[in-house]
């Protein structure tokens, strides 16, 4: 999947025959996007589109993602209502079972606290880019707590006492994580709104990437992405979306934070203040150019799809898990299977 991202503000992409032109001050070009090559497109901020550029770009069904430049997704461009009726009538049928969800919701929480485990197993054995952990302890211990809750989340038959463990996992999870930061600057715990420390900033952001990417491959598939099993269903909450991302965030997107603050890549100073309390600190626009650049590496990195064997893009991965589970809600593959202990 070809994904390109239009930053530049005040920029207009139009419309070339077959291509799109980012154009800016008196029509200069900036960039050329031929279509063929084109899967995602990406606008972020105060980017505008011609009304030619949008029908080209709804008749080739390119995905078109509008983001604030700070990574809150704000909707996309559909050129057409689902027309997968009879799979989302399944899936409503299995998520108004309660064994069916249970199961379901168990699997997507067990991979999720699987990969969690993997991860942070890494730093006991090995450096994190280049920093070793100085608390070993702290890991060890996030470790094995992670998984004891994976023993209670498999055995539980209780929805809620599955949410519980999910949680007492993502405490030793986080407890960890900060253990193999170089410089944790004021990480404490995970805070999703409003991100009080950069490390909350980054992950915050880098999930919202991963949720364009895992939104896109459950509207390909023809799920509908807000009637969840794990995640309840909440107004405005894409339920089903978070539930899919759940074993891909310590995969795709932790590593990702990592990194960028291990190899000092981003810091402290790639951070101002915010405009109100809801947005007490905001990323410069250089660091979220650095952002997007590594979490682009990283989806499109291969890997082995385990299933299949088949060697592919993360970003491809996506999918193939989103088909999974539409085979699983329409009564073809017996359980949903987390894509675990793979690099």
């Amino acid at each position: 999947m070809s994904t390109y991202y239009v930053r530049e503000q005040g920029a207009v992409v139009r419309k070339q025959e077959q291509r799109l032109l980012v154009t800016k001050e008196r029509n200069a070009v900036m960039a050329e996007i031929p279509l063929h090559q084109l899967d995602q497109l990406v606008v972020m901020g105060n980017v505008q589109l011609t009304t030619q550029a949008l029908a080209l770009l709804l008749q080739a069904e390119v995905d078109v993602v509008f983001m604030s430049l700070h990574g809150k997704v704000r909707g996309r461009l559909v050129a057409n209502e689902s027309k997968f009726a009879e799979l989302r009538l399944k899936q409503l049928q299995v998520m108004s079972n309660e064994l069916e969800n249970l199961a379901l919701a168990k699997a997507i929480v067990v991979g999720k606290l699987a990969n969690q485990l993997a991860y942070l197993r890494t730093a006991l054995h090995a450096d994190v880019d280049g920093f070793v952990p100085k608390d070993r302890g702290a890991l060890d211990k996030a470790t094995r707590g992670i998984a004891e809750m994976m023993v209670s989340a498999q055995a539980t038959g209780n929805a809620d006492s599955l949410r519980g463990f999910e949680g007492k996992a993502g405490a030793w999870y986080w407890s960890g994580f900060r253990a193999m930061l170089k410089h944790d600057l004021d990480f404490k715990q995970r805070i999703y709104h409003p991100s009080p420390d950069p490390v909350n900033a980054l992950l915050s952001f880098g999930y919202a990437l991963l949720q364009k990417d895992v939104n896109a491959a459950a509207q390909l598939v023809g799920l509908d992405t807000y009637l969840g099993f794990f995640h309840t269903v909440q107004y405005g909450r894409p339920s089903l979306v978070l539930d899919l991302m759940e074993e891909f965030r310590p995969v795709l997107v932790d590593p990702v934070v990592v990194a960028l603050l291990n190899r000092e890549a981003i810091g402290k100073q790639d951070f101002v203040k915010g405009p109100d309390k809801d947005r007490p600190l905001v990323m410069t626009e250089a660091a979220v150019k650095r952002v997007i650049e590594a979490y682009e590496q990283r989806v499109t990195k291969t890997t082995t799809y385990p299933f299949t064997n088949e060697q592919t893009m993360w970003r491809r991965c996506l999918e193939l898990q989103t088909r999974q589970m539409a085979r699983v809600v329409k009564g073809e593959a017996k359980g949903y299977r987390a894509m675990n202990n793979v690099q």
